[in-house]
């Protein structure tokens, strides 16, 4: 198989022709492996490969097909195997940086940081202006804007200042319900992972009881901390940063204590690269939590699929021959994504060094 990445940071790649000199060069490293790896090759997969490599060589350069595949996007992936029949292309959010690997299988380990990157949905309130913004952090975009004349205070007195005190406050709750409404639809209809909200101390509150169910489960802690009448989008995303950062150190915590209370109890926890092999063997990892720099040797059995840390040659499972795998990581990478699992890399803490690197919770 042929695994493609395609850098399209608009920094350096805007332009068709910068993009045409990155396609060229990227063909030319496949074409450079494929004459290396000749005398490896059958006949028949050296054929194989370079007519997959012709294949994607004419979709990039297709002004047809490229042109819907770039928009918006940071960087494309294309994998391409003629001899399993597949061909498939996916837009990442964030550029990576251009490669091209020929293996026995999909190169995924760019995709895991497209995969881990969250899409919030930010509702921003006082008490006459809403705003309702959603998309990865550094690309939030505008969905909505309220706008509800409330009322302001007056200093009659008695009874008249009572009832104009709960028109206020009627009027309030109305356009808190009305910008509440429109987070509930976005979050229904869109694929969004959180939610962070933002306003004064008093109000947020009053929001969030207006919010759905499913919508308040995954509400992030603290608060978007902005004043509405004046911040800018910079300010906004800067804000919402700080929040960012503190969840995901607290969803890192939440797994890192869930596995330190399965591991070595019979719990849903294994640690170390021998226990979390043999449970992405048997599929039953939930999520497999890894170090950034995690990695080492192994090996795998291509008619099962088994890993292995050390091997004679032959899978012990069914006694054939084994292929050598150079890079572990990039290998229980794929084996968890095929069993539905979430990968998790842990960058906020230090757990994971007494075991080497590596662990998993696991569905049972």
């Amino acid at each position: 198989m042929i695994s493609l990445y395609m850098d399209l940071d608009p920094e350096r790649f805007a332009t068709p022709p910068a993009r045409s000199a990155q396609i060229r060069s990227l063909i030319d490293q496949a074409s450079r492996q494929l004459d290396n790896a000749a005398g490896g090759l059958s006949h028949d997969d050296l054929i194989t490969l370079r007519s997959d490599l012709q294949r994607i060589d004419d979709y990039l350069t297709s002004r047809g097909e490229v042109g819907g595949q770039f928009k918006g996007a940071g960087a494309l992936g294309v994998f391409c195997s003629g001899q399993d029949d597949l061909f498939e292309v996916v837009q990442l959010p964030r550029p990576v940086p251009g490669r091209v690997v020929i293996g026995h299988s999909a190169f995924v380990e760019p995709l895991v940081a497209s995969l881990q990157e969250r899409r919030w949905l930010v509702a921003l309130v006082n008490r006459r202006v809403g705003r309702v913004l959603g998309g990865p952090i550094d690309r939030l975009e505008e969905h909505a804007n309220f706008y509800d004349y409330v009322h302001g205070q007056h200093d009659q007195g008695g009874w008249s200042q009572a009832r104009y005190e709960r028109s206020i406050e009627k009027d309030t709750d109305d356009h808190l319900r009305r910008v509440a409404d429109g987070v509930n639809q976005r979050w229904r209809s869109e694929g969004f992972h959180r939610i962070a909200v933002g306003g004064p101390v008093e109000i947020v509150p009053r929001l969030e009881a207006h919010l759905a169910a499913e919508v308040k489960a995954n509400l992030a802690p603290g608060r978007v901390d902005v004043d509405l009448s004046s911040a800018g989008d910079d300010e906004i995303r800067h804000a919402l940063a700080k929040l960012v950062v503190e969840d995901e150190k607290q969803l890192e915590r939440d797994a890192l204590d869930r596995l330190a209370a399965g591991v070595g109890s019979g719990g849903r926890g294994v640690g170390g690269p021998e226990a979390t092999l043999g449970a992405l063997n048997e599929r039953r990892v939930q999520t497999l939590l890894l170090e950034p720099g995690f990695d080492r040797r192994g090996a795998r059995c291509p008619s099962d699929g088994l890993l292995l840390l050390e091997s004679d040659g032959r899978c012990p499972a069914d006694g054939g021959p084994v292929q050598e795998l150079l890079h572990l990581r990039e290998a229980v990478i794929e084996a968890a994504l095929a069993q539905g699992a979430e990968v998790m890399v842990v960058r906020h803490y230090p757990d994971l060094g007494p075991l080497q690197g590596i662990g998993a919770l696991l569905r049972f």
